[in-house]
């Protein structure tokens, strides 16, 4: 399969969308190949022009049965199959920039778009159908310059997340609420309702990613022990529970199979 993306850099729109992507390509085995989508902290649109994406098990707040449909912010990895014609399309946002689209809870989304979002969806859809990833991003960010509600930003929401993100998620909730002065429970709703996951999760994923880049750019293998200090760990056990949590592998699998995560896919 053939993976390609654009980083956003419009101004208006690069606090909210990380980038756009495409994949395509055409799966001869019956079986299909079974994938594993690692949680990014990001909520992802996708446009399917090609065949149905299977989940071997049932999977909240995403439906096959759609063209357009959201994958949102997971807290631990998504197992789905691919077989067939393989053409899909995805905007992937950050922080809360899907909310500031549907300007309704992430956590309430459950596939159902407000009916004129939908109708706009559609029509994108059908706009770029055929194009190519140049020209789909240029469609696309022009729809969301259009239908992006900057006047409902969160400036708690962005201050927490680039703590977060400075510390690399080794935080508290409660010290990530006392450094932004507001309460714990508050902090809570925010998430949940702007980004689909809640603050604590948020964290163990960002922590969780830069581990993962870590072992994907060393090749020699490191000591747990040190890896535990190093990504801020209480011990062994948190670490390897919190690892298992999020990619469904413990970190020695997840280390092996490091150099097959995205061997699929040229870009």
């Amino acid at each position: 399969m053939k993976y390609s993306e654009i980083i956003e850099t419009h101004e208006k729109l690069k606090a909210s969308v990380l980038c756009y992507w495409q994949m395509t390509g055409e799966i001869d085995s019956i079986e299909g190949i079974t994938s594993r989508h690692i949680p990014k902290a990001q909520n992802i649109l996708i446009f399917n022009y090609g065949d149905q994406i299977e989940y071997p098990k049932p999977t909240q707040n995403i439906s096959v049965r759609f063209s357009i449909f959201i994958v949102p912010a997971l807290k631990s990895s998504l197992i789905f199959n691919q077989k067939g014609k393989i053409d899909l399309f995805g905007i992937s946002f950050i922080r809360d920039g899907l909310y500031k689209l549907i300007e309704m809870p992430v956590s309430k989304l459950n596939q159902e778009f407000p009916k004129s979002l939908r109708n706009k969806l559609e029509d994108l859809y059908l706009k770029i159908k055929g194009r190519s990833l140049i020209e789909k991003r240029k469609i696309s960010e022009t729809f969301l310059r259009e239908n992006i509600n900057q006047d409902i930003g969160s400036n708690v929401i962005t201050n927490a997340i680039e703590i977060i993100e400075t510390s690399k998620g080794a935080i508290r909730v409660n010290e990530l609420a006392e450094k932004i002065q507001i309460s714990d429970r508050q902090i809570q709703r925010l998430f949940i309702k702007r980004i689909g996951v809640t603050p604590k999760d948020y964290c163990k994923i960002i922590r969780f990613n830069n581990y993962l880049e870590f072992i994907l750019t060393h090749r020699n293998s490191t000591d747990w022990m040190d890896l535990v200090v190093k990504f801020n760990y209480h011990d062994q056990p948190h670490f390897i529970h919190e690892v298992k949590s999020i990619s469904k592998l413990s970190p020695k699998k997840l280390f092996a199979y490091r150099d097959s995560l995205y061997d699929r896919y040229t870009f």
